[in-house]
């Protein structure tokens, strides 16, 4: 059974121009990626319960735009900081009231981490945040780079193939380091990433479209991801175990039903 561990249900925020989705564009994604567990992004309880009506099991995470005077609702499970959107740098004293709140109410911690200016979000910065916090799990999204396709040319990305090796070699080394920082791969359009991702241990992996982003280009497909990993060396029994890396956690952080 498959999850996607990245989708947006509320509007994300420049420089993003992407819409929402609707009730609708969801189920038909989920139905056809063949996804039964979701990792949600959202930022009003309103938005949460109408996509939560659909059956699905998700676990909600909360998009904390303010880390400094964090307002998490008791529907999270989890707490998104973007450093890149919201102008900060990922440093403890920048988010450090969020990671009280996500300490003392038992939620993990999904982090944006950038390839434009790596220096607001990169591996080396969450490793400081996972040492501070032991006891907190810490989710990098992206694996250190987005790495965005270039749509125009398949295969390449406008990111420079150096930078999103040396960000997405960082951070696997974090995940190997430390037991409580687990990899989000999304998005696979940069053939370096996946091929990084594919050696990285599959014990700390976790598979996201950041749906809807780029939807309806072979990109947003969950399953796009997983052949991306299938062809840079993981196996089909890998792949599943990635998925139940999913389940684990949705678990451990009491995955929330309709």
């Amino acid at each position: 059974m498959r999850a996607d561990c990245h989708v947006h249900l509320d509007k994300i925020g420049g420089p993003h121009k992407t819409v929402p989705p609707s009730v609708e564009m969801f189920t038909t994604y989920a139905r056809r990626e063949d996804i039964s567990l979701f990792f949600v992004i959202y930022e009003k309880d309103e938005t949460l319960a109408r996509f939560r009506a659909t059956g699905y099991d998700m676990i909600p995470i909360y998009w904390e735009r303010t880390p400094l005077t964090p307002g998490i609702p008791t529907s999270a499970r989890a707490v998104k900081l973007h450093p890149y959107i919201e102008r900060y740098q990922l440093t403890r004293s920048n988010v450090e009231p969020a990671l009280e709140v996500a300490r003392e109410k038992n939620l993990f911690v999904f982090i944006h981490t950038e390839d434009r200016e790596p220096e607001l979000s990169r591996g080396r910065l969450v490793a400081e945040l996972a040492r501070a916090y032991p006891g907190l799990l810490f989710v990098m999204a992206h694996s250190g780079s987005y790495a965005p396709p270039n749509v125009d040319y398949p295969g390449s990305v406008p990111i420079q193939d150096g930078r999103v090796r040396e960000l997405v070699s960082e951070a696997v080394e974090v995940a190997r380091r430390f037991d409580n920082v687990y990899l989000e791969t999304s998005i696979l359009a940069s053939e370096a990433k996946s091929e990084i991702l594919a050696k990285a241990p599959v014990s700390k992996l976790l598979i996201g479209s950041d749906f809807p982003i780029l939807e309806e280009t072979q990109w947003a497909s969950l399953q796009f991801q997983e052949k991306q990993l299938l062809r840079f060396g993981l196996s089909e029994g890998d792949i599943d175990q990635i998925h139940q890396n999913a389940r684990r956690l949705a678990k451990a952080f009491q995955v929330n039903r309709a």
